[in-house]
Order: structure tokens, then sequence, then C-alpha cells
């Protein structure tokens, strides 16, 4: 899971792909990023929603879970992976610098390398992010999360119509 403002990332393994498993991991990036998402934009896979072929009123148990947090689920638009390209290109980024050298023993093993990777990325600078004049700067992740916590509690934050919007925590911050 990639937050878009910050480009932090949540991965975790599972050793299969369910909507049970969704959920779950849903449920863990949650706790890990401390905050529930507006949205969250996922592709069309029935690990994620109902399949295309169901019964109309079939709901994956995905959906109902995002609804009872009250997160919107948005779906690109089918075979479209470009729809959702902070994610591809993030696949790639693991393939080349992680997988492509991965070895383990455990499931545990894995979860450890894979929480150590996380973790580095995290704190990698990308030159994606802004820094609040809006100029590129390197910035990691987890700066740019810091960043834009600080000027929450100092100004809020508003969409693009000016409406506020809040941003509902798990906890409630430390000032």
């Amino acid at each position: 899971m990639i937050d878009e403002a910050t480009r932090e990332r949540f991965i975790y393994p599972y050793q299969e792909q369910s909507t049970f498993s969704t959920i779950d991991f849903i449920k863990r990036a949650i706790v890990y990023f401390g905050y529930f998402p507006a949205i969250i934009q996922t592709d069309n896979g029935t690990e994620f929603t109902t399949p295309k072929i169901a019964k109309s009123t079939t709901v994956s148990p995905v959906d109902t879970f995002l609804t009872k947090c009250g997160i919107r689920h948005t779906l690109i638009r089918p075979y479209t992976p470009r729809h959702n390209g902070k994610v591809e290109r993030s696949h790639r980024t693991d393939q080349k610098n992680f997988y492509d050298h991965l070895q383990y023993s455990t499931f545990e093993e894995l979860k450890e390398k894979m929480a150590a990777w996380l973790n580095r990325y995290n704190n990698c600078p990308h030159s994606a992010l802004k820094n609040r004049e809006g100029k590129r700067a390197f910035l990691t992740p987890l700066q740019k999360r810091a960043e834009l916590l600080e000027d929450y509690a100092r100004d809020g934050f508003r969409d693009e119509l000016g409406k506020e919007v809040k941003i509902r925590f798990l906890k409630k911050r430390q000032t």
C-alpha cells in the first residue's frame, strides 16, 4: 500500500491471495500508518472486489469492510495497470532491489527481510516528492509524512474546493 502524498509504503507477505488476506493487510496498513485513508484504489482482482461475472447483488468482503470503516474503494479501469502507476513502479523497484536478491528459508525469515526492506525504502530519499514551497526535494517518505503532519497540526488540510479535510487518526497525537 502506498500513501499518495508521501510515497510511504507498507508491505506484508501472505501465503495466499484472498479477500481475507486483503482485509487483514488493510487492517495492518491502517495500524502501520496510524490513520484511516479516505480512499483505497485497487485493480479489479478478485482479492479486492467482486468478480464481474458474479450476481449484481454480491458484495465483496473487502468492500463490506471498507464501507464499515468509512473508506471509499475505487477501482482502476480493467487491464490498465498504468492507472495504478505508483504501485506498478513500486513493484518494479521491489523486484530489482529486493526480490531478485532475496533468499530465505522460512516464512518468518521472509517477514523479517520484508520489514527490513520496508524500513530501508521508507528512509530512502525520493525525487518525486516536493517540499512546502512546491519545489522538488530529495525527501524520504518519512520526512514528507512528518512535514505534512506538522502542517496539518498547524493549519489543517483543505481539499481542492476549500472544504476542510479531517484525518481519522487511530490515536490522539502527542503535541
